[in-house]
């Protein structure tokens, strides 16, 4: 029996090979810690999305809550109903009326800026409902009376 000694050189061990297969293995390790935080960051933001706004429990918190809208509605009066205290205002583009609660304390303003009572205020006048708007329920602020289709118009000379 020969017994044959061969001396292994560098070139039997392929070490490209085996530095590719360690990059690979790096590269793959790095891979899955990115693909980890990445799905960690997606989690935490999904959890951090705020829910749908509930509405308060207590009742009568939302009227302390809730803000109030300060609105404007421009049209002619089509009727006032002391006995009922609302007055209904036909807008300017037609098509829908409004009804909105007065009392006898409501401000009555003219374009110039003076005080009128509320029985000034007659079916075709031209006015712009200052009101504020909290849920379901207006409160008029002031009235401003702009014309009054029942004037008779001055003859131009």
């Amino acid at each position: 029996m020969e017994s044959t000694v061969r001396f292994l050189n560098t070139s039997h061990f392929n070490l490209r090979a085996i530095q590719t297969l360690g990059c690979a293995a790096h590269n793959l390790r790095r891979a899955s810690y990115l693909l980890a935080t990445v799905v960690a960051a997606i989690l935490m933001l999904v959890s951090a999305a705020p829910a749908q706004e509930e509405k308060p429990k207590i009742p009568g918190l939302d009227k302390i809550i809730s803000s109030q809208e300060h609105l404007a509605f421009t049209g002619s009066i089509k009727s006032v109903d002391e006995k009922h205290n609302t007055l209904s205002v036909s807008s300017v583009e037609g098509g829908n009326t409004e009804i909105f609660p007065i009392k006898h304390s409501t401000h009555v303003l003219t374009a110039d800026g003076y005080r009128k009572k509320l029985d000034v205020l007659s079916p075709g006048t031209h006015v712009i409902v200052y009101y504020d708007q909290r849920a379901d329920h207006r409160t008029v602020t002031r009235i401003e009376l702009l014309a009054s289709e029942s004037k008779k118009k001055e003859p131009h000379s």
